[in-house]
């Protein structure tokens, strides 16, 4: 391969890769787009929280997003930083490239010249033509006059053309270097900023630390509460289990009665037609008795068939009741929405996961939550995710509230409330305020948000969106 062919392939390797690059980095311009407006939103949140406390999970918990969120905005300024380096060093090669080719056609114009300004006379020219052997190569020198003047043309166009690419991609380059020392400012600026939060995160962390074993003693006392709650939600939830039951049991009962009261009806219609068919051939038998005839009665005629009963399961059952009905297809509408269910509050972080999981802060310290918790903004309402009946409102403590609501065999439970918007038995349909998140004096505004079928927890983060 000789070294104007390995130029030849570099040159449109280079032009691939600028032609690929740019969708490259306009999705990591994207990417970085999500981010900065998520970085936005915490610090909405921080700016709230910062004023009550710097201890409160949703602070920690957001300042650690926001830490998480701006790490991966360094890390793409890096990859854009790359990109912009590539860009910048295959314009170069591009210009390269196009001043060789520059080079070579100037070569070309200038011997185009030269010979031009050698035969520039008329009277060469004539010469030129008239010296021809017959008409035809008369023709033939014209056509080449001709061509050669319309040459010379070409390639001053060519070179203007040329000269025209050559400044685009200086232009190219020059503004990806102007580019990179922005994107290096703000690089520059976006670790300081993070140095700063991981300074002030560091120093939450270590006084929360400071106050492990008060935490953790907070921690278990809240973890008995939590049980007792438990309980009797629990027993709230079979409660109305029971009561779905005995209504099931009474329609059942119901629609048995019914079927047995259709049978003796029947029985009676087939008594009575027996015994009208009966009393109908006794008095053909007086009559044709008294008459004196001695030819015999005429056979009666053939009964209609007596219908037949129907059997207890068969028999017309009596139209499901309002109730029934409501719940069992609210129930199916629940179910089929697994996994798009809306969050319980407007805004907010989960601080506690399904199950048994560690403290955000203190790892150390083991939670075992029967739902999530979600840490939302001081002032924050809890939200019905989909409509049902309020089944019973609890109060575990004095200024505590918890709502309990009915999906049919469906159940949610939004605890940890200060007050409430509801009544018991009320209707609630999707995203309806049901009361306001309680704040405890380290600005903590936690829902505890659960869901069973029947008697068995269900994980939230398998039901509500994004969770």
């Amino acid at each position: 391969m000789t070294k104007r062919s390995f130029l030849v392939i570099l040159c449109c390797f280079a032009g691939v890769l600028l032609w690929a690059q740019p969708s490259q980095k306009e999705r990591l311009r994207q990417q970085s787009q999500e981010l900065r407006n998520q970085i936005s939103a915490l610090n909405k949140v921080l700016n709230e929280n910062r004023a009550g406390s710097q201890k409160s999970l949703l602070y920690i918990k957001s300042l650690e997003e926001k830490i998480k969120a701006q790490d991966q905005l360094v890390s793409n300024a890096n990859r854009e930083k790359r990109f912009l380096d590539d860009e910048i060093y295959l314009a170069q090669l591009e210009i390269n490239h196009l001043n060789r080719e520059m080079a070579e056609l100037k070569k070309e114009y200038k011997e185009v010249l030269v010979n031009a300004y050698k035969n520039k006379s008329m009277q060469n020219k004539v010469v030129f033509v008239l010296g021809s052997k017959n008409f035809t190569e008369a023709y033939r020198r014209l056509k080449y006059l001709e061509k050669y003047s319309n040459f010379q043309g070409e390639k001053a166009e060519e070179i203007k053309v040329k000269q025209a690419e050559i400044e685009k991609t200086i232009a190219v380059r020059e503004a990806a270097k102007k580019e990179k020392e922005m994107l290096l400012a703000r690089q520059q600026a976006m670790r300081d900023n993070l140095e700063i939060e991981r300074r002030e995160q560091n120093q939450i962390l270590a006084d929360y630390r400071k106050n492990a074993s008060n935490i953790a003693s907070d921690l278990r006392q809240k973890q008995q509460q939590t049980d007792r709650i438990q309980s009797q939600i629990q027993a709230i939830i079979q409660e109305e289990i029971r009561i779905a039951r005995e209504r099931e049991e009474a329609e059942r009962r119901q629609r048995e009665e019914a079927a047995r009261l259709e049978r003796e009806r029947l029985a009676r219609v087939e008594a009575e037609r027996r015994e009208r068919e009966a009393r109908e051939a006794r008095e053909r038998e007086l009559a044709a008795a008294s008459s004196g005839r001695t030819t015999p009665a005429p056979a009666p005629r053939p009964a209609e068939p007596a219908p037949t009963p129907l059997p207890a399961a068969a028999a017309p059952a009596p139209t499901p009741s309002p109730a029934a009905s409501e719940a069992t297809a609210l129930s199916s509408s629940f179910a089929a929405n697994q996994g798009s269910l809306p969050w319980p509050t407007a805004s907010g972080q989960v601080v506690g996961r399904f199950g048994r999981n560690p403290h955000p802060v203190l790892p150390q310290v083991m939670e075992n939550n029967p739902g999530v918790k979600i840490a939302t903004s001081r002032g924050s309402m809890a939200r019905s995710v989909f409509g049902g009946t309020v089944t019973s409102i609890m109060t575990p403590q004095p200024g505590m509230f918890a709502i309990v609501i009915n999906h049919g065999d469906y159940f949610t439970v939004y605890n940890n409330l200060e007050s409430v918007n509801v009544t018991k038995g009320q209707k609630v349909g999707i995203r309806d305020n049901l009361g306001r998140i309680f704040t405890d004096s380290e600005n903590n505004t936690i829902l505890d948000f659960q869901i069973y079928k029947g008697m068995t927890k269900l994980n939230p983060a398998s039901w509500v969106t994004g969770m």
